[in-house]
C-alpha cells in the first residue's frame, strides 16, 4: 500500500509541476481544455490550435500535456493524436455536442464576437437564466438559449423573434438547444457558450470533473 501511495504522490507531483511550475502559473482554464480536445474531430497542428484557440502556444502545449496526462492524446513526430480513450470520450461528447461553430452576423449583437453550439435533444430547458449566469461567469457579457421545435425559439420570452438566420447557420433537429454566447473576444464567448452545454450535457460534465 505504501509502494502504491509513493507511486501515487509521484505521478500527481509530476501533474502539478506540468501544471503550476514555480513562477508559471497556468492561464488557462477546464474549458480551454475541453475546447482544445472538442478540435481534435480533425486533424490540426500546435500552432492551428493557439490561433483558433486564442492563446499562445506555449499555454497550447501545456494543455497538450494535461490531455496526454489524462490519457486522452497520444503523441510522436507528427504531433498529437487522439488514444483509445480518447476517441471513446470524444464519440460520447459528440452524440450530445452537434456543433461549435462562430457566427458571423451583423443582426445579432453586433460589432461582438458570437459562438454557438448545438446541443442534440436536449429540451425541456429550465430555469434559463441560470444558464445566462454561468456563461457570463466564464467570461461571456451575455446569452441567448433557444429551443428547436420546427422554428427557434426562446423558451424564457413571450417576444416572437425571427431566428429565420440562424436556422439557416445550424441543421437543427427537433428537440435541440442552440446556445449562443457572446463577447468582445473569440475566447470568452467560446467558453461561455461551452460552460452553458457542460451544464446541459452529462458527458461533458464528467469530462470537466475529471480534470
Amino acid at each position: 500500500m505504501l509502494i502504491l501511495n509513493l507511486a501515487y504522490q509521484k505521478v500527481y507531483k509530476s501533474y502539478s509541476k506540468l501544471i503550476f511550475m514555480v513562477g508559471n502559473i497556468p492561464n488557462f482554464t477546464n474549458i480551454d481544455v475541453l475546447r482544445c480536445f472538442l478540435r481534435f474531430n480533425r486533424n490540426t497542428s500546435r500552432h492551428e490550435l493557439a490561433r483558433e484557440m486564442e492563446l499562445g502556444e506555449g499555454t497550447v502545449r501545456s494543455i497538450l500535456e494535461v490531455l496526454k496526462f489524462k490519457r486522452l492524446l497520444g503523441s510522436n513526430k507528427k504531433g498529437h493524436f487522439l488514444s483509445k480513450k480518447g476517441k471513446k470520450t470524444l464519440g460520447e461528447i459528440n452524440g450530445f455536442i452537434k456543433l461549435v461553430k462562430g457566427i458571423k452576423t451583423k443582426s445579432l449583437y453586433p460589432g461582438l464576437e458570437k459562438i454557438g453550439v448545438q446541443l442534440k435533444g436536449t429540451s425541456g430547458l429550465k430555469e434559463i437564466y441560470k444558464l445566462r449566469d454561468v456563461a457570463v461567469k466564464h467570461g461571456a457579457e451575455g446569452a441567448l438559449i433557444l429551443e428547436f421545435d420546427g422554428n427557434l425559439r426562446a423558451p424564457d420570452s413571450n417576444y416572437e423573434q425571427d431566428y429565420k438566420e440562424l436556422e439557416r447557420l445550424f441543421d437543427l433537429n427537433s428537440g435541440d438547444v442552440l446556445a449562443i454566447a457572446f463577447s468582445s473576444e473569440k475566447r470568452k464567448a467560446e467558453n461561455g457558450a461551452l460552460a452553458i452545454a457542460i451544464e446541459l450535457c452529462s458527458p461533458l460534465k464528467k469530462f470537466i470533473s475529471e480534470l
